[in-house]
């Protein structure tokens, strides 16, 4: 019986040894609102621009979990809209695969080098929106980005730079 006890405690334990982070704090199409709402590092005057919007919101924020530390998480709003979120993590071990699998499930495709150099990449194709993980690591080196992007970003962008140009 004890030993029974013992191995539910691990297993208990073990789950909660590795806290998910829901880096996507507000929905693909959101308002800036939103993430105003959600944080109290943005600050907007809630006037709609015609131009991208960028807000860098450092993920202690919004992710308790103390591994969730050290990388900014940026959001760009298009039409005051949210089209996507990026992050680099250069500086922690946290598994980002984990995390977005448990968010999004298995990814839709996926590449992996074999050697102790080289990139891991993952994609979710999702409904509205495309979720991006490549790890690029060395013997020496890890770095991890992570992209959620709507649908209509890189449409929205180009026309941006195309009026840009005009």
């Amino acid at each position: 019986m004890k030993l029974f006890i013992k191995i539910i405690f691990l297993l208990l334990f073990s789950k909660s040894a590795f806290a998910y982070c829901d880096l996507e704090i507000v929905n693909m199409g959101s308002d800036i609102k939103s993430l105003v709402e959600k944080t109290n590092f943005v600050k907007t005057n809630n006037i709609p621009s015609s131009q991208p919007d960028f807000f860098t919101i450092p993920v202690e924020e919004f992710c308790k979990d103390s591994k969730f530390i050290m990388f900014p998480i940026n959001f760009t709003f298009i039409n005051n809209k949210l089209h996507q979120i990026f992050i680099e993590d250069m500086l922690t071990n946290i598994n980002h695969l984990d995390n977005l699998k448990y968010y999004y499930g298995n990814p839709t495709e996926e590449y992996e080098d074999s050697g102790t150099t080289g990139i891991k990449y993952y994609h979710w194709d999702l409904s509205f929106k495309q979720v991006f993980l490549v790890i690029k690591y060395s013997p020496t080196e890890t770095i991890q980005n992570i992209e959620i992007v709507s649908n209509r970003f890189t449409d929205l962008m180009e026309k941006y730079n195309e009026d840009l140009e005009e």
